[in-house]
């Protein structure tokens, strides 16, 4: 078991590549928080997980909201008894939509959920993290970071900006036993890209459209983002912080 006895938080983790994380970190004996505003979805993680190693613990938890955040893992302290490492996944889609139609409001949600919300979630982690010694964090970006099709300026900006978060922590905290790295997913096969699909004028010429600039062909699994993240989250990448891990089917390369 590669997290055994790891105590972990995980924003956004009912569905997509949060529960895919949550479920393989607990089949890998870690103990988890997670957080989401799906509440129903959320917590039947408990259930799913109760013949795994780990375990799964839920709070309903929405990451725009300070306090909420600081209740998330203020759980994983006082039920576990400690915090290693948090997975700031929580983020929310922005339609495609041209750059002079965007309006406030929805650039405001988009910012909210994920810029400011991984910044709750790094903001709080850090001194549960010291007081266990040290840990890591791993933030979800995007590949929306290096590389784009226009459309979603929003979403551009916010998973940009986590890139820069990730690498200010890192350089702040490097002596102090505590690494933050990135993880920039492509097209992933979640409820994100689904609903994106649904909204667009041609869906199944947006699908195509996935897999003409990924190099592989394919859109990727919550699965895959989970490994990646367990990869940066746990020991097996000790001499790492301050990166974005590409996780992306060869886009960026292209």
């Amino acid at each position: 078991m590669r997290l055994d006895g790891i105590v972990a938080v995980i924003t956004g983790g009912a569905g997509g590549m949060g529960r895919s994380t949550a479920l393989l970190f607990a089949r890998e004996g870690a103990r988890v928080v997670v957080g989401d505003v799906d509440e129903a979805v959320g917590a039947s993680l408990a259930d799913e997980a109760a013949d795994l190693p780990g375990e799964i613990r839920y709070r309903p938890c929405d990451v725009s909201r300070e306090a909420d955040i600081a209740a998330l893992v203020a759980e994983a302290e006082e039920h576990y008894g400690r915090l290693d490492t948090i997975f700031n996944n929580a983020g929310i889609e922005q339609p495609v939509t041209p750059t002079p139609e965007v309006g406030e409001g929805l650039f405001r949600q988009v910012i909210d959920t994920n810029l400011l919300g991984t910044f709750f979630g790094i903001k709080h982690a850090l001194p549960a993290l010291e007081r266990a010694g040290g840990g890591t964090i791993v933030n979800n970006s995007s590949v929306s970071a290096f590389a784009n099709v226009g459309g979603n300026i929003a979403y551009a900006a916010s998973k940009g900006a986590v890139m820069s978060m990730t690498r200010v922590v890192a350089i702040e905290y490097a002596r102090r036993n505590i690494r933050c790295n990135a993880i920039n997913p492509g097209v992933i096969d979640t409820g994100m890209n689904q609903r994106n699909k649904a909204l667009a004028d041609d869906p199944e010429a947006m699908e195509r459209r996935w897999s003409e600039i990924t190099p592989m062909g394919r859109m990727g699994t919550g699965d895959e983002i989970a490994e990646a993240v367990l990869f940066l989250a746990s020991p097996a990448s000790s001499f790492i912080t301050g990166v974005g891990l590409l996780v992306d089917g060869g886009r960026v390369a292209t």
